[in-house]
């Protein structure tokens, strides 16, 4: 009698009946997210840190400050940018992205502010900047710490008196636009380097938020995985989950995005899970560049072997969420061996209970 057995049986052990095997996922009460708009792409997530994150962005769309989004590449700073706009009360005004390291130094200044006929060689027609087409919205500035100096300059007047003065000349306009400004490299590192203006970063930055990388959000990883494989009418095992689990991703949400993309196109036959062999070539690209300040593209600092030794028994710990067995199993040790050195590091993480079966079908 299935259903009789159900209703007993733990919801940590699989059941295998025959080739099909049935994994009990206890339900978890949906937390309240802010409603995404229609037309936007989501920033998915079910975890507390990216729930907190949305909350903290809409409240701050209200606000007529500039807003400032920091965060690793591809975590998505761009749909948290739209999604900013979107609850603002500038909705029903443009959306204007620019993306600053993309652009020539020579052509920062005309796209950002305009230029009229003959300013420059090639010049042959009026132009507005990004400014003046954002003018009643939002524009969201990507990458800002590449703006060269004298761009930001003429930024700073903006932001402070709406003044806009087109390339090649003499008549200053005015645009009524909130600024949204993302960078992968920190701003407040970059004045502290004398590459950024400390004026202009305080009137950039009036609003910030940080958004914490896909290896602090272990939940999303899952949840993500299995949106990505949904579209294309697969899910993902168990096992794969696991394995996902313990990739650092660097490239955050887009490198899990092509992950997943990569195993689909991976399987040449109809089946509809992704396995774990389907990620066998995230082995090959294994990286502990979030461990160092590589991540954030900044050369790492020396350290210590003692201290990296700390910092890798530190972040296995986190992704196996103080599971010890699951950290011995990422960092590749005997279980006796993870136990001396968190004695010598003396990390008190507490043991997790752990459920294991071995089913013969």
């Amino acid at each position: 009698d299935l259903p009789m057995i159900c209703g007993q049986w733990p919801v940590e052990f699989p059941l295998r009946v025959g080739r099909t095997e049935i994994e009990w996922v206890p339900l978890i009460e949906a937390r309240t997210l802010p409603p995404t708009p229609q037309g936007y792409t989501p920033w998915w997530t079910q975890s507390d840190a990216g729930h907190e994150l949305l909350w903290e962005l809409c409240r701050a769309s209200n606000s007529p400050l500039s807003l400032y989004l920091k965060g690793e590449t591809g975590v998505g700073k761009e749909i948290l940018a739209r999604l900013s706009h979107a609850w603002s009360a500038r909705a029903s005004g443009p959306f204007v992205p620019l993306h600053c390291a993309a652009l020539p130094l020579s052509l920062v200044e005309s796209e950002l502010f305009g230029h009229v006929k003959g300013a420059y060689t090639g010049a042959l027609t009026h132009r507005r900047g990004a400014l003046m087409q954002a003018h009643g919205g939002t524009l969201f500035l990507d990458e800002a710490g590449d703006l060269p100096p004298d761009v930001q300059i003429k930024l700073l007047r903006f932001l402070e008196n709406g003044e806009i003065r087109p390339v090649g000349s003499d008549t200053i306009v005015h645009a009524d636009v909130r600024l949204v400004c993302a960078t992968h490299h920190p701003l407040d590192e970059l004045v502290a380097q004398g590459k950024f203006r400390r004026d202009l970063f305080y009137r950039m930055a009036s609003v910030r938020i940080e958004i914490p990388p896909l290896r602090d959000r272990p939940d999303d990883i899952s949840h993500l995985a299995q949106e990505f494989a949904r579209r294309f009418n697969r899910g993902v095992s168990r096992a794969a989950r696991e394995k996902l689990l313990r990739h650092c991703w660097p490239g955050n949400t887009r490198e899990l995005q092509h992950a997943i993309e990569r195993a689909c196109a991976n399987r040449s036959d109809r089946v509809s899970w992704i396995l774990e062999r389907d990620l066998d070539f995230l082995d090959r690209e294994i990286s502990i560049s979030h461990l160092t300040d590589e991540v954030q593209g900044r050369a790492p600092a020396p350290m210590k072997l003692k201290e990296m030794e700390r910092k890798l028994l530190v972040q296995a710990l986190k992704t196996a969420h103080g599971n010890r067995l699951r950290t011995a199993e990422i960092l590749g040790i005997a279980r006796s061996t993870l136990f001396e050195m968190l004695k010598r590091h003396e990390l008190g993480f507490p043991k997790q209970r752990t459920f294991q079966t071995q089913l013969i079908s």
